[in-house]
């Protein structure tokens, strides 16, 4: 048994140091980007670890969805922060952070050696429906446990799935309304835990190095143009990173032209294959600008939202957790939720898939994936990547191109 596997030392609450471990190893292995990583969390720190109950996980959910970040950060960030309070939350989100910004720092720069080399383009073309097919098998698994077998639920999971592939990005608003009706048409249900009970406020924690982490940026010209912008990005990010496509193309491609369509689509592929967060993309943007300096300016830019907006909700929602109308609010963004993240995987379908060889890819990944069910993540996109060399000279997928 690894040391990852080991239940925590007073079997429900874990070490410091083994928290910022499991969250370090998430965001280096962990694919399927929000539903994915969201899924990862109940899955070991609820149902096998025991560390964060099924409560607060509904509680961090809700949060994550109602504040701007990519819904994955955030949930880490309040599981830190709900264990060992401001320091915890700052350091979960340092940690999970770290390998997917170095592991896009590193494909940026041999990107801006070999980007037009059919290598290259050959791994996009197999690892993005093997991506595609993780995505949907977390779906699956998440609102499985998320809807279950109640109608009103499975109505708002669905109003919601279908605004958001009709108008082709996440809503806030959705979020919103599923909440505020969910006041009234959930609030009737069970209470989860009796009043007056739930997790402890977090404990206190030493004042946080933010102020001294953003201050010791590579200031001046193009960085701080790109943490300024990307922090207004991070603000317009509601439960995934994807919902910032529309608003970096409109921006980075279309109105300041830093750089060009293909390479966007590139960088949006490259957020899809890498663990972690998708939005680490905005990574990959501004290496291409500016290399490793304003890569880290922007990294800090757009991820600084989630992680101010989190730890300052997190405090009122667990003082007021029991609530009724409040638990009626979580509900109703619960089920929106799984309905967003579903319409958004349709999303990047779109831009992963365009042909037969994609089509069968994600269609045999999906089986065999839903199949076998513990066969790890980055194997999966491995066989995908080697799938996509040998197919793309024969087939040569002009769309790509395109």
């Amino acid at each position: 048994m690894s040391r990852l596997e080991e239940p925590a030392r007073d079997g429900s609450i874990p070490s410091f140091r083994g928290l910022l471990l499991y969250f370090f190893t998430l965001g280096s292995l962990g694919f399927g980007g929000p539903i994915g990583l969201t899924n990862h969390i109940r899955r070991d720190l609820v149902e096998k670890r025991g560390w964060i109950t099924e409560d607060e996980y509904d509680d961090g959910l809700a949060i994550a969805a109602t504040c701007p970040g990519p819904l994955a950060f955030q949930l880490a960030i309040y599981c830190g922060y709900v264990r060992f309070g401001l320091l915890g939350g700052i350091a979960v989100a340092i940690v999970f952070a770290t390998t997917p910004f170095f592991l896009v720092v590193t494909v940026a720069h041999f990107y801006t050696r070999f980007a037009t080399t059919w290598q290259l383009r050959g791994l996009f073309y197999g690892v993005a429906p093997v991506v595609v097919a993780l995505i949907l098998r977390a779906c699956w698994q998440l609102g499985r446990k998320t809807l279950r077998r109640d109608p009103v639920a499975w109505l708002f999971f669905l109003i919601a799935l279908a605004l958001t592939v009709i108008l082709k990005r996440e809503l806030t608003s959705v979020f919103l309304v599923a909440g505020f009706l969910g006041i009234f048409v959930f609030r009737s249900q069970p209470a989860s835990r009796p009043a007056g009970e739930g997790a402890p406020l977090p404990k206190s924690g030493k004042s946080a190095p933010l102020p001294a982490l953003v201050a010791a940026l590579p200031w001046g010209g193009i960085n701080a143009k790109l943490f300024l912008f990307f922090f207004k990005a991070g603000m317009f990010t509601f439960g995934s990173g994807l919902v910032i496509v529309p608003f970096l193309k409109a921006y980075v491609v279309d109105e300041y032209h830093w750089i060009s369509g293909r390479q966007f689509l590139d960088a949006l592929a490259i957020g899809m294959m890498s663990p972690g967060p998708v939005a680490v993309a905005a990574t990959f943007v501004s290496y291409l600008l500016n290399g490793f300096p304003g890569a880290l300016a922007a990294t800090v830019g757009m991820f600084s939202p989630a992680l101010l907006f989190t730890v300052a909700a997190s405090p009122i929602m667990l003082r007021y957790r029991t609530n009724p109308r409040l638990q009626g609010f979580i509900q109703g963004i619960k089920v929106a939720v799984v309905g967003v993240l579903v319409g958004t995987t349709a999303l990047v379908g779109r831009t992963a898939i365009g042909d037969v060889f994609t089509v069968t890819v994600a269609v045999v990944a999906l089986a065999v994936l839903l199949r076998f069910e513990k066969i790890p993540e980055p194997l999966a996109v491995a066989a995908g990547g080697l799938l996509g060399l040998l197919a793309y000279p024969l087939i040569q997928p002009g769309w790509l191109l395109r």
